[in-house]
Formats: C-alpha cells, structure tokens, sequence
C-alpha cells in the first residue's frame, strides 16, 4: 500500500471516530461519547508505546491528543469540584508525556499515562 493510501485510510478512521462522537454527543450520550474518547486515547497511546511504524504513528498522535483535549472540554468544573481538576491534571498529563515522548524520542514510554487513563475508564465504567 503507498503512502498516499494509508493516509487516507487514517484520514477515513480519524473522520469516523470524530463522527461517532458527534453523534454521540447529538444523541444526548455524553456517557457514550466520553468512553469511546477514552478508549480510543489508550489505544492509541498502546499503540505508540509499542513502537507502532512510521506511517501510523503521527494518526495515533493526533487521535490520542484529540480525544485528551475533548476530555479535558468535557469537564465540568463549575459543578465538579475537586474531581474535575484532578481529571483535567490526569489528561494534562497524559497529554504532555505523548508530547514529550513522540517529539524527544526519549527512553521513556506511555505506561504511566496508560495507567491512569485506564483507571480514569474503570471509574466511568462504574458509573452507568
């Protein structure tokens, strides 16, 4: 497959993703929309900690950095108190190590961020 092709596969799959999370959102399932969000950062950032090629790399990127940032603006901090900067300092996190990591190219990995966005997930889970 060339280049080209692939990335407008990752173009197709980034565009879908974005899709389903508006019509999530439209459908009033901000539950819904959110869980995917976060399942779809750790599964990019699995993916980038694993050493994912080249050609995939910068769509896991920029999905990872997307969904961390629709996280970050799905927070409620007039009502949430303490647990929505707690999460905003989680996704904060997890945002600056995929920076770090993917521009650096440093000995470090993801899995402290894998972690805690995992552990962010279950809790959502227990939610519903």
């Amino acid at each position: 497959m060339y280049g080209g092709a692939k990335m407008n596969l990752a173009f197709a799959l980034n565009s879908y993703n974005q899709a389903k999370v508006a019509k999530d959102l439209q459908k009033g399932d901000g539950y819904a929309a959110v869980k995917f969000a976060l399942e779809q950062a750790i599964v990019s950032m699995e993916k980038l900690n694993s050493g994912v090629v080249e050609e995939e790399k910068e769509h896991h990127i920029e999905r990872a950095l997307s969904c961390i940032y629709f996280l970050q603006k799905c927070l409620d901090f007039e009502n949430g108190g303490d647990l929505a900067k707690n999460l905003f300092k989680v996704y904060e996190y997890c945002r600056s190590q995929i920076i770090s990591v993917t521009l650096n190219k440093s000995d470090q990995n993801l899995d402290s961020s894998i972690g805690f966005a995992k552990t962010v997930l279950e809790g959502w889970e227990g939610i519903k």
